[in-house]
C-alpha cells in the first residue's frame, strides 16, 4: 500500500498550492487528479489572481492596505464573512505572490480588467506565460519529493478512532487505498454533478451556463460529510455576466452577438418590463447577480435602425470584456464596437429559435418569447421617451447610452443567460482550513480549499477582481502548511 503524510483531492489551483506547500514543509504529499492533465479551471480558466500590498503594488504608488482590503470584502458581505479567515487570506496574498514567482508562475500587475473598476486601486496579478509556469510549478512540487497521481479520484476518507488514516481512491477504474494521516479537500465544489446545482440552484437549470471544472462533481464534499463535516454551509455560485448560448457552441465564439451582449442595450425580463440599470453589464459580478436574480434569463432587444447603424457605423461604447482581452493580449483599447459588416447576416441566420427572434410586429414577437403584448409594447413605448430625453429617470443608466430607440421594424430579441464560473462553499471550515463538524469542533486531519471551502464569501462573487482565485491559491497554501504542521506533531 502506498504511504503518504498528506494526500490532495484535486490539482487545481488550490490542490497545487496546498501539494506545493505541504511537500517544501518536508511532508511527503501526493496530489490526485481525476482527469488525465492537472490545472484545473485555475489554470485552464483564470488568468491571474488578487493581491494586496505586493512588491508591484508597492512600486507603483498603489495605495490600498491590508485594513482597506478588509473592510472591502466585510462590508461587501455585510459581515457575513468569517472574520479571521478573511484576514489570513488577505494577509497572505501579497507573499504569495512571490511564492508563486519563485516556483515559476510569474504574474505582472495590470489595470484591473473591468471598465467600472478603473478608479479601484489595482489588484489583479495577471499571469505571464502560464501554461508553462504551471509546468514549472508543477516541476518544484516533484523536485520537493511530491508525487502527482492522474486518473486517480479521491473516494472515502478513512478513520480510525477519530483519526485519518486513509483514503480509499479509484484509480483507473479500480478501488485502491492510500495510506495517510491528512487529507486535503480541493476539487472544486459541485459545478460538475447536474443533480447537485438543480438542488441548489434558484433558477430553471437550463437557464445556466456553467464556464466551471466539468470534474467537480461533489466528491470532496460528499466524504467532507461522511467524516462528520458540514458540507452545505453557503453553497453559492459564482455568478458571472450572461451568454447568448447557440446550441453546443461556446458563447464567447458567438462573434457580434456576443459583443451585443456587453453592450448596455434595452433589456427585458421574463414579463417583459425592463428590471435594471442596463450598464451594470460593466461590473461582471453585479451583471451575473441581476440576471440570476431576475429569473436566471432576459432578453436584450433592437431594431433594424441599430442593426443598420452597427453594420455600417462604429460605435464608441465599450464592450464590457474589450479590456480583458486587450490586457492578455497587451493591446490597447479602442473603447469602440464596430462596424459588424456581418451583423444581419449572423442574426438572419439564426432568427425564428431560441436565443434569437425576429419579427415584423411587437405582437410576434411577445409571442416569440413568450411575455404579455402589452407589456413589451409599454417597455419599449417609455424607454423611446427616456431616449428621447437622454435621461433614464426610471433605472439611472448613463445618459450617453440613451441613444437608440426602438421605432423601425424588424424588432429583434436576444436570450442572455445566467452564466456561473463555477461554485464556492459547503464545507464549513475555521481560517486553517480545518474541517468542523456542525457545532464547530475541528476533525483531525481534514481540511476543505477553494471551491470546497466557504467561510470568505457570502451570496455572491465578489467584485474585487482576482479574490476568487486568491481565496484558491491562499487556502491552499495555508491547509498544506498546517497540515504538514499537523502531521509532524502526529508522527
Amino acid at each position: 500500500m502506498e504511504q503518504f503524510d498528506i494526500v490532495v483531492v484535486g490539482a487545481g489551483a488550490s490542490g497545487l498550492s496546498a501539494g506545493l506547500a505541504a511537500a517544501q514543509a518536508g511532508a511527503k504529499a501526493a496530489l490526485l487528479e481525476k482527469g488525465d492533465k492537472f490545472g484545473g479551471a485555475g489554470m485552464f480558466g483564470a488568468q491571474g489572481l488578487f493581491a494586496v500590498g505586493s512588491k508591484e503594488q508597492e512600486e507603483h504608488g498603489e495605495e490600498y492596505t491590508l485594513k482597506d482590503a478588509f473592510q472591502e470584502v466585510m462590508n461587501y458581505t455585510h459581515h457575513s464573512s468569517n472574520a479571521r479567515l478573511t484576514k489570513v487570506i488577505l494577509a497572505k496574498s501579497a507573499d504569495t505572490i512571490e511564492w508563486m514567482r519563485k516556483n515559476g508562475i510569474d504574474t505582472e500587475l495590470v489595470t484591473n480588467t473591468q471598465e467600472v473598476h478603473q478608479n479601484h486601486p489595482r489588484t489583479y496579478h495577471q499571469f505571464i506565460d502560464k501554461f508553462n509556469g504551471f509546468k514549472k510549478f508543477m516541476d518544484n512540487f516533484k523536485a520537493a519529493g511530491g508525487t502527482l497521481l492522474t486518473e486517480t479520484a479521491g473516494n472515502k476518507i478513512i478513520q480510525e478512532n477519530g483519526k485519518v488514516t486513509g483514503i480509499e481512491v479509484i484509480r483507473n477504474g479500480k478501488e485502491e487505498e492510500i495510506a495517510t494521516k491528512a487529507v486535503i479537500l480541493a476539487d472544486g465544489g459541485f459545478g460538475g454533478n447536474k443533480e447537485e446545482v438543480k438542488q441548489y440552484l434558484a433558477i430553471d437549470p437550463k437557464d445556466l451556463y456553467s464556464m466551471g471544472e466539468r470534474k467537480a462533481t461533489v466528491d470532496g464534499l460528499r466524504m467532507l460529510k461522511e467524516v462528520g463535516g458540514v458540507n452545505d454551509y453557503k453553497r453559492i455560485f459564482e455568478n458571472h455576466a450572461a451568454s447568448v448560448v447557440t446550441g453546443a457552441k461556446n458563447p464567447w465564439n458567438n462573434g457580434n452577438l456576443m459583443t451585443l451582449a456587453t453592450l448596455p442595450l434595452l433589456w427585458l425580463e421574463q414579463e417583459g418590463k425592463r428590471f435594471t440599470n442596463e450598464d451594470i453589464v460593466y461590473d461582471f459580478a453585479l451583471w451575473g447577480d441581476t440576471t440570476y436574480a431576475t429569473g436566471g434569463h432576459y432578453y436584450f432587444v433592437f431594431d433594424q435602425n441599430f442593426v443598420d447603424y452597427l453594420k455600417n457605423n462604429v460605435l464608441n461604447w465599450t464592450g464590457s470584456f474589450e479590456r480583458t482581452g486587450a490586457l492578455l493580449a497587451h493591446k490597447d483599447m479602442t473603447y469602440q464596437v464596430g462596424p459588424m459588416k456581418n451583423l444581419q447576416t449572423e442574426i438572419d441566420s439564426l432568427a425564428g429559435k431560441d436565443p434569437v427572434w425576429k419579427e415584423n410586429s411587437l405582437e410576434a414577437l411577445a409571442q416569440d418569447i413568450d411575455v404579455p403584448e402589452e407589456n413589451l409594447k409599454d417597455s419599449l413605448e417609455r424607454y423611446n421617451k427616456l431616449v428621447a430625453k437622454k435621461e433614464d429617470t426610471d433605472f439611472y443608466k448613463d445618459s450617453k447610452f440613451m441613444r437608440f430607440p426602438l421605432e423601425k421594424a424588424p424588432f429583434y430579441a436576444v436570450k442572455a443567460v445566467s452564466t456561473t464560473l463555477g461554485t464556492v462553499g459547503g464545507g464549513l471550515v475555521n481560517e486553517n482550513f480545518e474541517a468542523l463538524t456542525s457545532d464547530r469542533k475541528v476533525i483531525p486531519g481534514v481540511y476543505a480549499v477553494g471551491n470546497d471551502a466557504s467561510g470568505m464569501f457570502d451570496s455572491s462573487y465578489p467584485t474585487i477582481e482576482g479574490l476568487s482565485n486568491a481565496f484558491a491559491w491562499n487556502s491552499g497554501r495555508i491547509a498544506g502548511e498546517k497540515a504538514s504542521q499537523f502531521v509532524k506533531k502526529e508522527n
